[in-house]
C-alpha cells in the first residue's frame, strides 16, 4: 500500500488514435500537459462512477429537451441472462452479439425495422431460432441508447478516417 507524498512512475503504449484522442482532450481541457490531463480524466470518471453505482443517471438538459446519456465504458457489464446472447471483447464497443456469430444483436434489429421483416421472416434470414429474434428485440429495445450512441462512434470512426457515408 502507498503512503502519503509517495508516487509510482507509470509507462504504458498508445496508438496513434489514442495519442490524438488525448491530444484533443488536453486541448479541450485547456491544460498544458498530456499527465494533467490523464489525471484529471481520471478523476472525472471516479466522480461519474460514483454516482452512477449510487443510482444516479447521467443526463445533458438544455430547456426543451432531456437526453440520458449512456457511457458505455462506465456501464455494468450486460447480464448474462441471455439465452443466445453474448459479449465480446472491444475496444468500445459493449453491446451484445448473437452468440457463435460475429453478428451485432443491433444488427438483426435494424435489418427488421428496415426492411419491415416479422420474426419469422428475421428468424429464416438470419438462420436462427425465433426466440433468439425475440430475444434480439427485446434486447435492442431495452438498450437503444446505447444502440444510438455506439452507431454515432462508429459513424466518427470513419469519418476519421477518410470513409465517406451517405446518409
Amino acid at each position: 500500500m502507498s503512503q502519503a507524498g509517495e508516487t509510482k512512475r507509470q509507462n504504458f503504449n498508445v496508438s496513434p488514435e489514442q495519442e490524438a484522442q488525448i491530444e484533443w482532450l488536453r486541448q479541450a481541457m485547456g491544460v498544458t500537459t498530456t499527465k494533467e490531463t490523464i489525471l484529471r480524466s481520471i478523476s472525472v470518471v471516479t466522480v461519474l462512477q460514483n454516482y452512477l453505482q449510487q443510482g444516479y443517471q447521467i443526463r445533458l438538459v438544455t430547456p426543451n429537451e432531456q437526453i440520458h446519456l449512456v457511457i458505455p465504458e462506465l456501464e455494468p457489464p450486460p447480464q448474462s441472462t441471455w439465452k443466445y446472447l453474448v459479449s465480446r471483447p472491444h475496444p468500445w464497443r459493449r453491446q451484445l452479439y448473437v452468440k457463435g456469430r460475429r453478428l451485432l444483436a443491433s444488427t438483426v434489429w435494424q435489418d427488421i425495422l428496415v426492411n419491415e421483416l416479422s420474426t419469422e421472416e428475421a428468424a429464416e434470414n438470419f438462420d436462427l431460432p425465433l426466440d433468439a429474434i425475440n430475444e434480439i428485440i427485446r434486447y435492442c429495445e431495452a438498450n437503444k441508447e446505447l444502440i444510438k450512441m455506439e452507431a454515432q462512434e462508429e459513424l466518427y470512426r470513419l469519418k476519421e478516417r477518410g470513409v465517406s457515408i451517405e446518409s
